[in-house]
């Protein structure tokens, strides 16, 4: 193993470590989505359900 590889693991074990200390810092790993994809689910999810009404309409709109 080279020099700076035994340095550079050394570092990375060492990050790995304290990361689990109660000080650690924390950080957010969910990446936000975007207005437009938002809109774009809730297009999808309204076109979707009103499929699945077509197809099979539940029993309260059948006999409603």
């Amino acid at each position: 193993m080279t020099p700076i590889a035994l340095i550079m693991s050394l570092e990375a074990v060492r990050l790995e470590a304290n990361s689990a200390m109660p000080n650690a810092p924390v950080v957010d790993d969910h990446r936000r989505d975007s207005a437009s994809m938002a809109k774009m689910r809730n297009f999808t999810a309204r076109t979707l359900r009103r499929a699945a009404d077509r197809v099979e309409p539940t029993p309260a709109l059948t006999y409603g």
